[in-house]
């Protein structure tokens, strides 16, 4: 029974488009006729993408100062991991790339926007988010994609983006390490002072006489012992002086000397990193690998025309066998009542 009841259905319906296909056939007309006017008057836009993979290190010194075993990541050939393309996502999105381009390209105007009016900012940054999108490829890249109704403008959007990446993300990381390098600075000047001083103090410990401590010292009483032997006690009592001397300014010679041995691996060390920040702070290479760049388009990306004509048709046909499904049910209805009604006064 269900299967028969499900055929009629069928039945049915193909019958109510056959005695509707007249009016069916003129709304499906109209609504691509309608469509296709519709879409001939919205602005075309057309599309510009720039793919470009990050770079796994940023530190220029790392590449090129570090010794030792070969590292991948800081190599500067090495493309970078998710972490990175996170991070380069984060700063194309940021608000500093926004306001760049609206400087550059004067994008206030290119949007006509009024500036007296409320809410203009808001409008102007939704265009643009709704113009200049970014995402990942499926090949560890990122994608710049900018629609815009000038083609050349388009792809100037697009490269700009890609070029002044590498410049903001040169100046987040010289924010730091302009600070790191200023506090290393600092402490190589308090360390080479006080070097100075203990090397004064070393000065002043030398003009007593002892002048390496260790070897003076075992020399002296070698010396001492024979001269007790000898029996030259004359020459065993100046020995005898020179050690006492040795002695009372030894310890303190031996003290700040080693002192400034330590000192002096700490200027190394602290002089090194001042040598890798300076490189880092003079010279930059660039945060990213660019493996296609925009070009103006030659097609436009949008309005697709054919996809408006057969959506917008496929819906008013839809929407024209709602309106003769509901008005064919509730004749039947009707009909029904009224046939009840008759039988009843019957």
């Amino acid at each position: 029974m269900n299967k028969l009841e499900n055929s009629k259905e069928v039945i049915g319906l193909f019958a109510l488009i056959v005695r509707w296909k007249k009016l069916l056939i003129a709304v499906a007309l109209s609504a691509a006729v309608l469509s296709l006017a519709v879409s001939l008057l919205i602005t075309p836009k057309f599309k510009s993408t720039v793919i470009m993979l990050p770079t796994s290190s940023n530190a220029v010194s790392q590449m090129i100062m570090v010794d030792g075993n070969y590292n991948e990541f800081l190599d500067a050939t090495q493309f970078g991991d998710d972490i990175k393309i996170d991070q380069m996502l984060q700063i194309l999105n940021s608000r500093k790339v926004k306001d760049h381009l609206v400087q550059t390209f004067d994008l206030i105007r290119h949007y006509d926007l009024d500036t007296n009016k409320k809410y203009w900012k808001t409008k102007l940054y939704k265009n643009m988010e709704s113009d200049i999108t970014f995402s990942r490829t499926n090949f560890m890249g990122v994608q710049i994609t900018v629609v815009d109704k000038n083609p050349q403008m388009a792809a100037a959007i697009a490269n700009e983006v890609a070029d002044y990446y590498d410049t903001l993300k040169r100046e987040i990381i010289q924010q730091r390490t302009a600070v790191a390098y200023a506090i290393v600075e600092r402490e190589m000047d308090s360390l080479n002072t006080l070097v100075s001083v203990l090397s004064d103090s070393l000065s002043r410990i030398m003009q007593h006489g002892v002048y390496d401590y260790e070897t003076q010292s075992e020399r002296l009483y070698q010396q001492y012992v024979k001269e007790i032997a000898a029996g030259n006690t004359a020459a065993a009592n100046r020995l005898q002086q020179q050690l006492v001397v040795l002695e009372q300014w030894g310890p303190q010679y031996v003290s700040v000397r080693d002192h400034i041995m330590n000192l002096r691996e700490m200027q190394q060390g602290m002089q090194s990193k001042l040598q890798e920040m300076r490189v880092d702070a003079q010279y930059a290479m660039t945060q990213k690998f660019v493996v296609e760049k925009a070009v103006p388009a030659d097609k436009k990306y949008y309005p697709k025309k054919s996809v408006i004509v057969v959506v917008s048709t496929l819906c008013a046909l839809i929407l024209a066998f709602f309106f003769i499904l509901c008005q064919s049910s509730l004749q039947s209805a009707y009909e029904e009542i009224k046939q009840q009604n008759s039988q009843a006064g019957l």
